[in-house]
């Protein structure tokens, strides 16, 4: 019987899970964007495709695939609405695999749609600013943020890629690699007299829980950046190996 071919757009845990639950019958290949992204998927079987693609590199790599699982992290909307663009024209299934929402108890969380309105936010008020939003976003914080360059902290990613990137952006980095415990959190906090702690609402994968828990124990606010997908997961629901 023919291989059922998946692509499953990774680069985060929850592409790992979802790739261990698909059926024995489907041959995947994972496309991740850097080398931490392939070392995320040691172990599990599929193939997988390492580097940046725009919407011409996708339209070639994902040409013969019965099915797209958008796997992406939440706040990769470009590579989420490029992906689902070539599908459509390529009349390939696509299927987006969102995380869950959570719910937060936190009197101190504050919440902004977008990085725009989050920059406004931070720059009106005074204080230490903790970024917790990945390398990606930072040089739009450094350059939307009053004072950014003397009061901003960053947790980043330890990757060489993240070294690199850092070096032009005026901030105060603490490299290191996830999960990152609450008790390493509160006392960066402590020690660097944190004002404000700043995510994306990644949930539970982004190890927003703890951040919170951390920020509270301290006494800080959180401001945190609602994610911006609205979809659900549906293809394992909707799909077993008899499917195929």
């Amino acid at each position: 019987m023919r291989k059922y071919r998946v692509a499953v757009i990774a680069g985060t845990s929850d592409a790992t899970d979802l790739i261990a639950s698909l059926p024995k019958s489907c041959e995947v290949t994972a496309f991740v964007a850097t080398p931490y992204g392939k070392e995320i998927l040691n172990g599990t079987n599929c193939q997988v495709h390492v580097g940046r693609l725009d919407a011409d590199g996708f339209s070639v790599a994902l040409t013969g695939f019965d099915a797209v699982l958008d796997a992406s992290h939440p706040f990769a909307v470009v590579v989420t609405e490029t992906v689902k663009t070539v599908c459509q024209a390529k009349q390939i299934p696509y299927y987006r695999i969102g995380r869950p929402t959570l719910q937060y108890d936190y009197e101190k969380l504050y919440s902004v749609p977008t990085k725009e309105d989050a920059a406004a936010w931070l720059s009106s008020i005074s204080g230490n600013l903790f970024f917790t939003v990945g390398i990606n976003t930072l040089p739009f914080y450094a350059a939307q943020v009053k004072d950014f360059a003397t009061r901003s902290f960053a947790r980043v990613l330890d990757t060489s890629s993240s070294h690199q990137e850092a070096q032009a952006i005026p901030s105060q980095f603490w490299f290191a690699m996830p999960p990152y415990s609450v008790e390493e959190t509160v006392q960066f906090l402590r020690k660097h007299k944190i004002a404000v702690l700043i995510s994306k609402d990644s949930g539970a994968r982004g190890g927003v829980p703890e951040k919170i828990k951390a920020a509270s124990i301290v006494g800080i606010p959180v401001l945190l950046i609602q994610s911006p997908e609205a979809t659900i997961s549906k293809f394992i629901r909707e799909n077993n190996e008899n499917s195929f």
